[in-house]
This record gives structure tokens, sequence and C-alpha cells, in this order.
């Protein structure tokens, strides 16, 4: 018997702790608050064995579908044959970790503002996403808004990822993050009512 509802109404996060529990088995298919489908996941006897989000692999793509907290489901149990198993893990350990990085990235959020503009000071890249980065910026300033989206092309890094790496880079004066005045202010608030990087990149 399938199950359908509103995110509203239940949360994603005790969804996935039922069908964890419950050992269940089935295709998951989420939906945005305009009811455009958003991602899905996939569980074999309550572990996660497959997860689509846009182009994110299997991990990134379910933390990045756990922030989803307007829009709808439907858990189909009888979408048993799952030929596309891109992962197997713990659901458990996979939900505290998701739930961690997100109260981590409405923090990041704040302190890293999509209108704020990121300008080079000179250095070296330590990893892969620093090395993109630093690829985006040339003479002068990018937004920060629009290094995060061209990191997010290929599906290896998420928001959460691309914010981490700028936090380094600023941390280590090999850029500067200058945030427009009134954004500042702004975001002083809770950094959990930041809006969705759907509305604000």
């Amino acid at each position: 018997m399938g199950l359908k509802g509103s995110l509203a109404e239940l949360p994603l996060a005790d969804l996935i702790e039922m069908i964890s529990l419950g050992g269940k088995t089935g295709r998951l298919t989420l939906f945005d608050e305009e009811g455009a489908a958003a991602g899905e996941l996939a569980f074999r006897d309550g572990r996660l064995v497959g997860a689509v989000c846009g182009e994110l692999g299997a991990e990134k793509a379910f933390y990045a579908l756990l922030a989803l907290k307007e829009g709808a489901f439907d858990f189909d149990p009888a979408a048993a044959d799952l030929d596309d198993e891109s992962c197997n893990l713990p659901t458990e350990s996979l939900l505290m970790e998701g739930m961690r990085r997100l109260d981590e990235l409405g923090r990041l959020r704040c302190e890293l503002p999509a209108p704020a503009r990121v300008r080079l000071l000179g250095g070296e890249a330590q990893d892969e996403l620093e090395a993109r980065v630093l690829g985006y910026l040339g003479p002068g300033a990018r937004l920060l808004g629009d290094i995060v989206e061209g990191l997010l092309v290929g599906g290896d890094a998420d928001e959460y990822d691309a914010l981490k790496t700028l936090q380094r880079l600023a941390a280590r004066g090999v850029v500067r993050v200058e945030t427009p005045q009134g954004v500042a202010e702004a975001d002083h608030g809770d950094p959990s009512e930041a809006p969705q990087p759907e509305l604000e990149r």
C-alpha cells in the first residue's frame, strides 16, 4: 500500500525514519511546492539504495532533498524493481549527517550571502574545489552566488561544499568576501530562516 501526503504535515526526515524503521522497500518521489518533481529516493529493506536530485551524486542528492520543507511525497512500494542501486548506505547515519549539514548550511548562508562579491587576493588552491573557485576568479570580483552555481555543475559538489570551500579560502586570505551593507545587516537574523538556494541564487 502506497503513501501520499504533504511534507508540511509529515517532514521528510520523519518520513524517511518511518521507512527505515519499518524496513520498507519502494521508491519515494518528492515534489516541490509548485508540484514539480524534485527528486527520488529508493529504499530496499529500509536502507537507502538510490537517490536522484539533478546532477548530484547519490549521497549529495539525499542531502539536497532533505532540505525540502514544502511540497508533497508519494511512496510506491510496488516500485520494488530498483534498477539503479547507486548506493547502499545506512539511513540513520545519513539522516544525522544531513541534519548537521542543514544546520551548518543556515549559518554559512548568513556568513556568505549570495549577493556578496568575492575578490581574489592571491594564493594557491589546496584541493580541486578550491582550484575551481580560483578558476572562476580573475581581475575584479564576482558574485558569490554565481561562483556557487558554477561549482554545482557536474554534480560532484553541492551548496554546502561550495560555501565551505569559499569559507576556507577566505580564512586563509586567498579571497576576500565583500558583503553589501544592507545584506550584512539583514543576515544577523535567525540562520534557519535564510532563503533556500533556489530563491536566493
